[in-house]
C-alpha cells in the first residue's frame, strides 16, 4: 500500500454519482457529530424519502469481484527466515508479525497462533499483544523515527530486519514502562533467536540511534518535534522528524487558522482536496500513523485540532466494552459480581453495557461460564436497539458473524420467534451457534450465502439487521490492520455491495416492515449516499433515523440507519 497515495473520494458505486458529502444526520446517540436530539436514542424520525428519481443510474448487479483484501501490501515480507516457536513476549509479537506480513493476513489470525505454538505464559501476553497491535497501528510513525536514525536507505534493508527495527523503536518511544537497555538488548538479541548473527550489529546502533532521539520532555501540542503519544500527551523529540504543521517554518500564527486558510486545489485524480503546503496533513498522516489518503478525505469534513482528536483516539487503548446479558442477569448484579472479586468496573451510557478500564482475560471474567455478558463496544450495541425486535418476530441478520450483533437481537427477543443469521464466510458463521450456546439463546439459525446476498432467505421478514461489510474507518483502533488494507477505489466497490445487500434486504421484508443499515465506517459514501440510493431503487422504503457516530465520544465511530416499508393499509 503507498502511504502516501492521495486518492480520489468513490462515487458511491455503479448505482450513481460521486457525492461529496454525507446527507442529513439524525445526530441522536453519544458520539454524534451534527443535529439535534442528544443523549442515547436521539435522532431525525421524521419518515423521508431518498432524493428525486433521475438522479442515479441502474442499480448495481450481482457479480463477483475479486476482494480488496487480498491486496499485498507494499512492505510485505517476501522471504522470511525460519521462526522457531516464541517462548517470550518480543520472540512472539516478531514471528506474529512476521507471519503476518508474508502471508498479508490479519496479524490477530496469527497472534493467537504464535501464542499457542510457544505456549506463551499468561503474564506475557499483554505485552505481546500490545507490541503486536502497537506496531502495526503507528507503522508511520516508527518508519519516520526509522528514517531518521537508519544510515541506509530503507529498500538497502531486509524487510524482516526493518520489522525488527520498528519492533524495537516501538518500545523505546511508545510503548511506557520499557526500559531502554531492555528494549535494545531485548531485540538484538531476536536477531540471534532468528539465526541472523549479522542483524546484530546494525540493529544495535540504530536502536542507540532512536534513544538519542527521545527525549523525557513534554511538548504543548504539534510541531515538528512533537512525537504523540496517547491520551493527548506529546513526547518532544531532540530533532524535527515530521512535517512542519503550522504553514511556514516562521509561522506563528494558529495551526487551526493555517489548516483553514490552506489552498484548495484540483488533484490528478480530478477531485478538490486541500494544497498540504503547510504540511498540516502530513504531519497528521506521519505522527498520527494515518495513510495520506484518509486524512486529505478526512480534512474536507474535519478541521485540523479535530484530525489530531481522531489520531489520538485511534492509538490510545479504549474501555473495553461488555453487553450484559439481560436474560441472565442485570447490570447492577454483574457489577456487584465484579467487585467482589476485585475488578474495577463501571456502568457505561447504555442500560446494558459495563466498562472495564484496565486489561483482562475475558473468559477469566466472574460470569463468563455463565453467559452473563459478551464484549461488545457501545457504538456497535446500539445497532440491535435501534432496530427493536419483538419476542415472536421472524428475524434476519446479514452479515452477522461472529454473532454479537445476532446474540443481542435474540435477547431483545427474549429468545421467542425466528432469527436467521447469514454471512459470507462459513468459518466465521460457525462462531455464532457457539456464542449463542454460551449465552443461552435457542432460536437462531445459520445460514452461508454470497458476500453480495444474491442467495440470502426469501423471507418475508418483520425486521432485518445489515452490519454491512465496510471500510472500518470508525474502528481504525480497535482493528489495526484495517487503515493499511484498505485503498480509496475500495471505497466505491464496497458501496456497491453495500447497496445490493440494503436491496436484495428490501425486498425481502414485509410490508412495515423495519431494517437497520449499520456500518462500522465514517464515510459518507459507505452510509448516507446508499441509504439515500437504496430509498431511489425502492421508493417503498421510508428513512426513519440516521445516527452518524463520530469516534472519541466514549465509544467508536460509525452509522446506523433505520428504515421501513409502508405498510398496506
Amino acid at each position: 500500500m503507498t502511504e502516501s497515495q492521495q486518492g480520489g473520494r468513490a462515487g458511491g458505486g455503479n448505482y450513481g454519482r460521486g457525492r461529496s458529502g454525507g446527507g442529513r444526520s439524525g445526530g441522536g446517540g453519544y458520539g454524534s457529530r451534527r443535529g439535534g436530539g442528544g443523549g442515547y436514542g436521539g435522532g431525525d424520525r421524521r419518515p423521508r424519502r431518498g432524493p428525486p428519481r433521475g438522479q442515479y443510474g441502474q442499480p448495481p448487479r450481482f457479480e463477483q469481484r475479486p476482494r480488496f483484501e487480498t491486496r499485498e501490501p507494499e512492505d510485505r515480507v517476501v522471504s522470511m527466515p525460519p521462526v522457531p516457536p516464541g517462548k517470550t513476549a518480543r520472540q512472539v509479537a516478531l514471528a506474529t508479525l512476521l507471519a503476518a506480513a508474508y502471508s498479508n493476513d490479519y496479524v490477530n489470525e496469527h497472534l493467537e497462533t504464535e501464542i499457542t505454538r510457544g505456549a506463551l505464559p499468561s503474564i506475557e501476553r499483554p505485552l505481546a499483544t500490545e507490541l503486536v497491535f502497537g506496531v502495526v497501528r503507528r507503522k508511520n510513525t516508527l518508519d519516520a523515527l526509522l528514517a531518521a536514525a537508519v544510515n541506509r536507505p530503507r529498500e538497502n534493508v531486509e524487510p524482516a530486519l526493518w520489522m525488527l527495527l520498528r519492533l524495537g523503536a516501538y518500545q523505546l518511544s511508545l510503548c511506557d514502562g520499557v526500559a531502554d537497555y531492555a528494549a535494545i538488548s531485548e531485540t538484538v538479541e531476536l536477531g540471534r533467536w532468528l539465526g541472523r548473527d549479522d542483524w546484530t550489529g546494525f540493529a544495535n546502533g540504530c536502536l542507540r540511534s532512536i534513544t538519542r532521539l527521545i527525549t523525557e520532555q513534554s511538548i504543548d501540542g504539534p510541531s515538528p518535534f512533537a512525537l504523540p503519544l496517547t491520551a493527548g500527551r506529546y513526547r518532544r523529540l531532540s530533532q524535527p522528524i515530521f512535517a512542519n504543521p503550522f504553514g511556514s517554518p516562521t509561522s506563528r500564527g494558529s495551526v487551526d487558522s493555517e489548516f483553514k486558510n490552506s489552498e484548495i486545489e484540483v488533484n490528478q485524480q480530478g477531485r478538490k482536496g486541500r494544497r498540504d503546503s503547510g504540511g498540516s496533513l502530513s504531519y497528521i498522516s506521519k505522527a498520527f500513523s494515518l495513510p495520506y489518503w484518509i486524512v486529505e478525505r478526512w480534512s474536507e469534513r474535519f478541521d485540523f485540532e479535530e484530525l489530531c482528536r481522531l489520531g489520538f483516539w485511534f492509538n490510545t487503548p479504549s474501555p473495553l466494552s461488555l453487553r450484559v446479558n439481560r436474560l441472565r442477569t442485570d447490570r447492577d448484579a454483574l457489577l456487584a459480581k465484579f467487585a467482589e472479586a476485585g475488578i474495577v468496573a463501571r456502568a457505561g451510557d447504555l442500560p446494558t453495557s459495563i466498562r472495564l478500564d484496565s486489561p483482562t482475560r475475558i473468559d477469566q471474567l466472574p460470569g463468563f461460564a455463565e453467559g452473563e455478558f459478551v464484549v461488545q463496544d457501545e457504538s456497535a450495541q446500539q445497532a440491535a436497539e435501534l432496530l427493536a425486535p419483538n419476542p415472536g418476530q421472524t428475524v434476519l441478520d446479514l452479515c452477522a458473524a461472529p454473532g454479537t450483533k445476532t446474540t443481542h437481537l435474540a435477547e431483545l427477543m427474549r429468545n421467542e420467534g425466528r432469527l436467521i443469521a447469514t454471512d459470507s464466510s462459513e468459518s466465521r458463521l460457525k462462531l455464532v451457534p457457539q456464542n449463542a450456546e454460551r449465552l443461552g439463546l435457542s432460536i437462531i439459525e445459520t445460514a452461508v450465502v454470497t458476500l453480495e446476498g444474491a442467495d440470502i432467505p426469501a423471507g418475508p421478514f418483520e425486521a432485518i439487521l445489515i452490519d454491512a461489510p465496510c471500510s472500518n474507518t470508525g474502528v481504525l483502533g480497535k482493528r489495526p490492520d484495517a487503515r493499511w488494507r484498505i485503498q480509496p477505489e475500495d471505497l466505491e466497490e464496497l458501496s456497491r455491495i453495500q447497496l445490493l445487500l440494503l436491496l436484495a434486504a428490501a425486498d425481502r421484508l414485509k410490508p412495515g416492515g423495519r431494517i437497520v443499515y449499520s456500518t462500522c465506517s465514517i464515510e459518507p459514501d459507505e452510509n448516507t449516499s446508499v441509504v439515500e440510493a437504496a430509498c431511489h431503487f425502492r421508493p417503498k422504503l421510508q428513512i426513519i433515523e440516521q445516527r452518524e457516530l463520530i469516534p472519541g465520544c466514549n465509544a467508536d465511530g460509525g452509522f446506523q440507519c433505520l428504515l421501513r416499508t409502508e405498510a398496506i393499509v
